[in-house]
């Protein structure tokens, strides 16, 4: 039996009862010949035979199969993984200790156990932000949640990005002992740049390969190109995508060379690069092939008709010419692809036209699927922010809405919250603001924060919506808790402890929200009197359940109240600790 089916077979026991399938025959006698974590098992079972307040005959299987469960989850959670090859017969040799941890643990005992609570139990969306507070207060993760947090990352590629720098050195020594956590291992934060190169992680190199080429664009592009060879398909890909920073023409040749690379996502993410450098060998070939499908017609209208045939050619360039299985229509697939890989500045050139103008001009070819998406491909990689007033007013759309973080990034945070506020004021009224809210949130980056001015609006703003005499907008809804979890997270710390008095202040009975229907006359005189107290006291009802869901805020929800106060106390703390911080 494979080690794999052995744990299987064990759970399965511990499952269904250890009397009705009976626990693996491999684990009930010692053998020095198996696995240590098998081996472990093995003693566990035969403890509980031994101990002399439980004679064999009154200690029941499944006890047994508890304790060896039990055995076996503490191994996988130090670090071993069932069914490894380490025998017991061997002396083992001890793993060598973390090196001095450079950071330290939060201090403050609220800090660590709302750190430890958004581990265990999120939310998920606040755990990037925590790590990241954590790193700007030049702190580290409490070893007691290194485990947890390493699960997280495991479970989130996105995540590691802030996770990996506030494990400290237990945290990446850690992450050695079990190759689940391999993607934190790494050497030292000490460690000088040509010893992270040739012995770091494949996080650490390509976030040294990024750090070299924001100061030394030429440096980092030689030492990539030296290692190429000595990489594999993964690391590869990794590598070239850092590229993205500094990028330049001095790193064309590089690119073109890296179109003939073995590995398919390598050569994608070449393309992909040339594509940002619109004078490159690359964009002119793209460029030209484009060009030679457009004409005017009899009107003097641009018209778009791609061939009826593949080329060749557009294979090393990124094209794929076999059409997947879920895609129907060649030339379409074609024409999308042709156009994603092409300088989005092209199209304004070639046909003189603004990024609406293009849209629009797109409605009327029979091509537009094609030639939108292809675009919106395109701007996923090239950020050109001339398109950025265009996917702005795409609000239904959640592609190009996805786009748009990279865009905003580009502004300053004036320009960028001169933006949204213009949004914010322009919707106010109604459901106006839960919207704006959930809008900004959906185009901000993970850690990203609101500044104190559009802060102190929004919070003046709420304020009016849900404590006025009447509300505005619909709060009894997911889209408001949605928005005030949201504004949990995003606003300026400054604020947060007057945002939070709208749930932990009860608002004073003037200023809640008052009924606007009109009370039934009670009238029943006549024949049908019954009938008409009936119809009253439902009408009553009614009323009296429409006032209460009016009064009715995200907060009264006991769920969303929970991660309003863990968001709130959270990030007030890790304020705290940043401004404490020596560094800070």
């Amino acid at each position: 039996m494979s080690q794999a089916n052995l744990w299987a077979a064990l759970q399965q026991s511990a499952l269904v009862g250890a009397d009705r399938l009976a626990v693996p025959a491999i684990l009930t006698t010692p053998d020095v010949t198996t696995p240590a974590t098998v081996q472990a098992v093995q003693i566990a079972l035969q403890m509980a035979l031994q101990q002399p307040a439980a004679p064999a005959a009154k200690v029941s299987t499944a006890a047994q199969v508890l304790r060896a469960s039990a055995v076996a989850s503490v191994l996988e959670r130090a670090g071993w993984v069932p069914g490894s090859q380490v025998q017991l017969s061997v002396a083992l040799t001890a793993p060598a200790q973390p090196v001095q941890e450079l950071r330290v643990a939060p201090v403050d005992e609220q800090l660590t156990a709302l750190v430890e609570a958004v581990v265990a139990d999120g939310p998920q969306d606040l755990l990037a932000l925590s790590f990241a507070e954590l790193d700007k207060a030049g702190l580290r993760l409490p070893h007691g949640l290194l485990v947890a947090a390493l699960n997280q990352g495991r479970q989130s590629t996105e995540l590691r990005e802030w996770l990996l720098p506030v494990l400290g050195e237990r945290g990446r020594w850690l992450a050695a002992q079990n190759p689940q956590w391999a993607y934190a291992t790494g050497v030292q934060e000490t460690a000088d740049p040509e010893q992270i190169w040739q012995e770091g992680s494949i996080a650490q190199r390509v976030s040294l390969l990024e750090s070299e080429r924001e100061s030394d664009p030429a440096k980092a592009r030689v030492r990539l190109e030296a290692s190429l060879k000595e990489l594999n398909a993964k690391e590869r890909a990794l590598m070239v995508q850092a590229l993205d920073k500094g990028l330049s023409m001095d790193d064309e040749p590089l690119l073109e060379k890296l179109l003939a690379d073995r590995s398919k996502e390598v050569r994608e993410n070449a393309a992909q690069l040339l594509t940002r450098l619109p004078v490159s060998a690359h964009s002119q070939r793209m460029a030209a092939w484009l060009q030679a499908m457009l004409s005017c017609d009899d009107k003097g209208d641009w018209q778009i008709e791609p061939p009826t045939e593949g080329n060749k050619d557009w294979e090393r360039d990124g094209v794929t010419l076999q059409l997947p299985a879920y895609v129907k229509g060649e030339r379409s697939w074609w024409l999308q692809q042709l156009v994603a890989l092409t300088p989005v500045e092209f199209w304004q050139q070639a046909l003189d036209k603004s990024p609406e103008q293009l849209w629009e001009w797109s409605r009327r070819s029979d091509w537009k699927t094609a030639l939108r998406q292809g675009w919106l491909r395109a701007l996923d990689t090239q950020h050109d922010l001339r398109w950025l007033p265009l996917l702005q007013s795409m609000e239904s759309d959640s592609r190009a809405q996805a786009l748009l973080p990279p865009l905003l990034v580009q502004l300053s945070t004036e320009q960028r919250e001169a933006l949204w506020m213009e949004r914010l004021q322009r919707k106010q009224g109604q459901s106006g603001l839960i919207d704006s809210i959930n809008n900004i949130d959906d185009t901000m980056g993970p850690v990203a924060l609101l500044s104190q001015g559009i802060s102190q609006w929004i919070v003046d703003a709420l304020y009016l919506a849900t404590r006025g005499k009447q509300a505005q907008g619909n709060w009894h809804s997911w889209q408001a808790d949605r928005a005030v979890l949201a504004c949990a997270k995003r606003l300026d710390a400054s604020v947060l402890s007057r945002f939070a008095d709208l749930w932990r202040i009860p608002a004073p009975e003037d200023e809640l929200p008052a009924a606007n229907e009109t009370e039934p006359k009670e009238s029943v005189q006549g024949p049908n009197a019954e009938a008409n107290a009936e119809t009253i006291a439902r009408l009553k009802a009614e009323q009296a359940a429409r006032r209460a869901r009016a009064r009715l805020r995200p907060w009264d929800d006991e769920r969303v109240l929970e991660q309003l106060n863990r968001t709130v106390d959270l990030r007030l703390a890790l304020h705290a600790a940043t401004l404490a911080s020596p560094s800070y």
